[in-house]
Order: C-alpha cells, then sequence, then structure tokens
C-alpha cells in the first residue's frame, strides 16, 4: 500500500508543479468557489461518508434556496471507497483535472506524511472533516490543511478522563478494526496511558465478519470497558455479547460514531457513550442568537431527512461555510488568498467555533466536546459519572435530553 501511494505521489510531483491550480482556466471564473469533497460512500467505512454527503447536499440546497451571495458554490463529490491510494488519486484529480478552489475530505488519512506531501503538491486549501493525529501544521502539506475535528491526542485524553471517573479503566479491552492498519486511535489511547504511567490495555483486532472472538467472550464477564476504535458497526456483536453476559461494561465508541448504527446494538445502545459536539442536542429553550438558530435549523432539517446527524456529518456542513466564508472576502480565484483567509478565521458554526491561525490548524474548540449517548429515538448527553461502577438508569426514548450548550 506504501509503495502504491509512493509511485502515485511521484506521478502528482512529476506531472505538474506544486501550486497546480496557479495557471488559470481556460473560462475564469472569479465568483465561482469550485469545491470537491473526497467521501468513504462505499467499503466499511461508508455511513460515515453517507452522513457527510447528506449534510453537504443540505447545506447546497439551503444555499441555493437562501440566495444573495456574490460566489456560486460547485460542489463535486467523490468516493474514495475507504482505500487510502484512491484518496491520493482523487485529491490529484481535484487539483490538476478539476482545477478544484478546494478539497473538503472526509475520510481516514492513515498516512499523514504521504498524504501531506500530495496536498503539498496540490497547493489548495484542503479541510479535514475527521480526526487527525495532531495540528497538520506541524506536518507536511500543514499550510494548507486545516482541521475540523478534534485531534486523536485530544480525544484519547478526554477518553481515559472518561474511563477513570466512570470507574472503566480497568480490566478493560481496546477493540480494533482489522480493516485499518494502522489504527490510530488504538495507538493514541495506548500513548495517552503510556504518558500517565498507567497500565497499558490489550487490543483486540476483531474479525473482518462481524463475530465475537474467544479471547474477547471469555473475558467479558469481568471487563468494565470495552473501547472500540473503529467503526461502531464494527462492534456491534461484541457490545451484544457483553450485554447478554450480565456483565456491567461500559462501551467507549469512537468519534466516527453514526447514530444509524444504534439499531445494530439492540439494548446494549444502553452502555455504549461516545464523543461528540456538545452543540448538537435539541435545545432546551428556542434560540436567541442568530448562530442558535441556525443550529436549531440544521439538526430540524437534517433530523427531518435522515434522522440525528454525528458530529462529523454536522463538520462537513460547516467545512463548506467557512470556504464560503473566506470566497465572499477574498474571491474564490486565488488559492493562496483563500488559505490565508482561512487561517485568519474564528467563526462560531454548527458543530464548534473553529479558530485558525498561523501555527494552529487545527480549529475545532475542544471545549465542545461532551460525551453523547443514544436514548433510544435521540441524542443525549451522557449522565455524569458517578464514583459507582454499577449502570446508570437509562432515560424513557422520549426523555428529554440535558446539558445543552450554546443556546
Amino acid at each position: 500500500m506504501r509503495l502504491a501511494l509512493a509511485v502515485l505521489l511521484a506521478v502528482a510531483a512529476c506531472t505538474s508543479p506544486p501550486r497546480v491550480i496557479a495557471t488559470p482556466s481556460p473560462t475564469p471564473e472569479p465568483a465561482v468557489l469550485s469545491i470537491t469533497a473526497l467521501l468513504d460512500l462505499s467499503g466499511h467505512r461508508s455511513a460515515i461518508g453517507t452522513a457527510q454527503r447528506n449534510a453537504l447536499q443540505l447545506w447546497v440546497d439551503q444555499h441555493q434556496a437562501r440566495g444573495g451571495s456574490p460566489v456560486t458554490v460547485r460542489l463535486r463529490i467523490a468516493d474514495v471507497a475507504s482505500s487510502e491510494a484512491r484518496l491520493i488519486l482523487e485529491l490529484r484529480r481535484a487539483a490538476v483535472e478539476d482545477q478544484a478552489d478546494a478539497v473538503i475530505v472526509g475520510a481516514p488519512v492513515q498516512d499523514e506524511e504521504i498524504f501531506g506531501r500530495a496536498v503539498e503538491a496540490a497547493g489548495i486549501a484542503v479541510l479535514l472533516t475527521l480526526p487527525t493525529s495532531g495540528d497538520p501544521v506541524d506536518r507536511p502539506g500543514g499550510r494548507w490543511t486545516f482541521a475540523l475535528a478534534p485531534t486523536l491526542a485530544r480525544l484519547a485524553a478526554r477518553q481515559v478522563d472518561e474511563a477513570v471517573a466512570r470507574a472503566a479503566l480497568t480490566p478493560a479491552l481496546i477493540l480494533s478494526d482489522a480493516r485499518d492498519r494502522p489504527d490510530a486511535m488504538a495507538l493514541a489511547l495506548l500513548a495517552e496511558l503510556e504518558r500517565r504511567r498507567l497500565e497499558p490495555l490489550t487490543r483486540i483486532a476483531l474479525p473482518v465478519d462481524g463475530s465475537v472472538p474467544p479471547v474477547v467472550r471469555s473475558s467479558l464477564s469481568v471487563l468494565r470497558g470495552l473501547h472500540c476504535t473503529g467503526t461502531a458497526l464494527a462492534c456491534a456483536a461484541t457490545a451484544r455479547a457483553a450485554q447478554s453476559s450480565g456483565a456491567s461494561t461500559l462501551l467507549f465508541l469512537s468519534y466516527l460514531t453514526v447514530p444509524a448504527d444504534m439499531g445494530e446494538y439492540r439494548e446494549a445502545a444502553q452502555r455504549a457513550i461516545w464523543p461528540g459536539s456538545g452543540d448538537l442536542l435539541p435545545f432546551d429553550a428556542p434560540p436567541t442568537t442568530s448562530v442558535g438558530q441556525a443550529r436549531a435549523e440544521f439538526l430540524r432539517t437534517y433530523g427531518d431527512r435522515h434522522g440525528p446527524p454525528s458530529t462529523h456529518a454536522a463538520t462537513s456542513f460547516d467545512a463548506l461555510t467557512l470556504l464560503l466564508h473566506a470566497a465572499e472576502r477574498v474571491g474564490a480565484d486565488d488559492p493562496e488568498r483563500l488559505r490565508a483567509r482561512l487561517e485568519e478565521t474564528t467563526l462560531p458554526l454548527i458543530a464548534s467555533t473553529y479558530s485558525f491561525g498561523a501555527r494552529r490548524h487545527a480549529g475545532f474548540d475542544p471545549e465542545d466536546i461532551v460525551y453523547l449517548r443514544w436514548t433510544g429515538s435521540a441524542i443525549g448527553i451522557a449522565p455524569a459519572p458517578t464514583p459507582s461502577p454499577s449502570p446508570t438508569p437509562t432515560p424513557s426514548p422520549g426523555a428529554s435530553p440535558t446539558g445543552t450548550r450554546r443556546p
């Protein structure tokens, strides 16, 4: 895989200059913002890509209905099929063939160095909607890359805090998806445990067929925690087995969780929590600010179309808003000016308040991260941790979630 990616990168470097968009198209359109979104619409992460595609389409529909912007947005969505090689190939296509002004990447980046070199060759702004290991500004291509999700290190630190507070840190296991190599979130968790000089957890790669490995099944009755670092669906069978065993095991799902997967968990969904944006909870009272009203409209409209949104779906929606915000101020025909404007942006949007700077390209506000749960019909905030390891009573599906912030 690495060899294939390196060959693709070499081809990109040999056939195009670092600033591939600097040469104007035959018919310059300075008032048109051309954006390509690269998503996993097939493969084992298709649910994540589909949720983001739904949010992007909602944004386009609202933008067209609203009108009044001096910039026309053209969006092309490409499927990278859960493939790192295809991600690199489609990035180059967006820059060279489509002459996109910016790219939204809604798929995990596994080899950040090779990906960063491809971004550097493209020479256009790239917005990442899923977590990365750290601030991209410190890696190859970081000048052009903006991260709209919390970093894996930040998520790992928060997860260890939650596990300690909920008396679920040990005994516990890390459950990886065997199709994701390396498992960046699992490595971040292990690094955080080592940093705090805590006992490391055993990591188990779950079979592709979704079955429960014997070593996991035999230990379910004593486990306090299961840390699922892949997609939510990958851990569904293990979660149901833990529920059936009668154990008080708490399931920590990843930031990649899609609420639509909760049906696969059945009763085990009552024991699952995951990190996400606290701004996506239903409002206890009508919002009074323009940002609050925009959030409420997004939650209502997306919910009517597709059910409760995931955090990364809302982040994809925000990515288009950030790009339009920059293009309306500096135009869309100069990639350097667009990049520089993004770097100067602080803006409260749907999933978070994003703030970028010359040495800060990880823009998600970590204060917006909360732990969420599935109530049976909606996303709610997870009950506050208690010293007792016993299960916390689950509210009825009709109960109103609490903990809403920023009305």
